[in-house]
């Protein structure tokens, strides 16, 4: 998203060279999974800006220039109790934790990294689809119970050259994933509204189109206003009951209480989901106990390498836009 940088009166310190400079930035980290700040501090001071750590003392992020955060839920009371922001990041793709609109009103850069994790989230869901088209989890179930000879039961299983992925997205993630599935699928069909060009070997139609025609419906779009529970019930109705359910984007984007009776009831041949619209769900959550349901925590973001990427570049990032609005000022 665009950078939008505020000004604001800043610490002054005299130079030799009779020019006045602002004091070095600093980013406080606000929340962290990840349990240290070193890759953040080694990212950050190649552009000459400080990393604080207020994980375990929120008060910490008082007085810095911007923040990092991960799981909290930014404010417009949160920007007004914290005026010196410039600067949010946010870690990974999703900015809907964030008051986007309040930060706009305050000037306030948000960054996130939208291009950390392409290749695991895209291959994750490839997973998610080869699994669940090839019931492999239920395959593998019967043969712990000693029910070597039920194989039987898990028909059908359609091959997949005679089928049809569909995408709602087309953005990095949603063209990796068409990428890695369409020497199995026989075509790729995709609805993205804000696509400006063609994609290469995929065919673009409607919402209602993707929906109804799809034999996998893969998710790939935001969780926005207008996307959340861009699955549900109507939407649930209208897709082939042969059909697989597949989200690696945002839980919010599937109405789940609808889901779990979709799959209940038989109206979809299975679900696969990274993720919920509540983490961790509680244990008795319905779609849990629901039939043909794949569901893994969370996890396609990751590999070692996409975690030190996302926390070297949101720093890194962040910097740079202080960076670019503490340049010196004739004294």
């Amino acid at each position: 998203m665009d950078t939008i940088t505020g000004a604001r009166a800043e610490a002054l310190e005299d130079s030799p060279a009779g020019t006045v400079h602002r004091a070095a930035p600093v980013l406080a980290v606000y929340d962290t999974s990840y349990g240290d700040v070193r890759i953040e501090t080694e990212a950050a001071a190649a552009h000459g800006v400080a990393i604080r750590s207020a994980i375990e003392d929120r008060s910490q992020a008082d007085g810095a220039d911007g923040v990092l955060v991960q799981y909290a839920t930014i404010t417009a009371e949160t920007m007004d109790a914290h005026p010196e922001w410039r600067v949010i990041g946010r870690y990974g793709v999703g900015v809907d934790t964030i008051a986007l609109a309040a930060a706009r009103e305050r000037r306030i850069a948000v960054v996130n990294v939208p291009d950390y994790c392409e290749e695991e989230v895209a291959t994750h869901a490839a997973s998610l689809v080869l699994a669940a088209t090839r019931k492999l989890l239920p395959a593998d179930r019967m043969v712990r119970e000693g029910r070597w000879g039920d194989w039987a039961q898990l028909r059908p299983i359609l091959p997949l050259s005679g089928c049809t992925l569909g995408l709602v997205g087309t953005g990095r993630i949603g063209r990796a994933t068409a990428r890695l599935l369409s020497p199995f699928f026989g075509s790729v069909i995709a609805y993205d509204p804000a696509a400006t060009e063609p994609v290469p070997g995929v065919e673009l139609v409607d919402f209602d189109e993707v929906v109804r025609r799809s034999d996998v419906l893969s998710l790939h779009c935001p969780l926005l206003p207008e996307t959340a529970h861009l699955i549900d019930a109507d939407v649930l109705a209208a897709m082939k009951p042969t059909s697989y359910l597949v989200n690696v984007s945002r839980g919010g984007l599937v109405d789940s209480a609808a889901l779990a009776r979709a799959l209940r009831a038989g109206r979809l041949a299975g679900a696969a989901l990274d993720v919920l619209e509540t983490e961790p769900p509680a244990p008795d959550d319905p779609l849990l106990d629901a039939p043909n349901l794949l569901v893994t925590n969370h996890l396609a973001w990751y590999s070692q390498e996409s975690e030190r990427r996302l926390r070297h570049l949101l720093a890194e990032r962040c910097a740079a836009v202080l960076t670019a609005s503490s340049t010196a000022v004739p004294a």
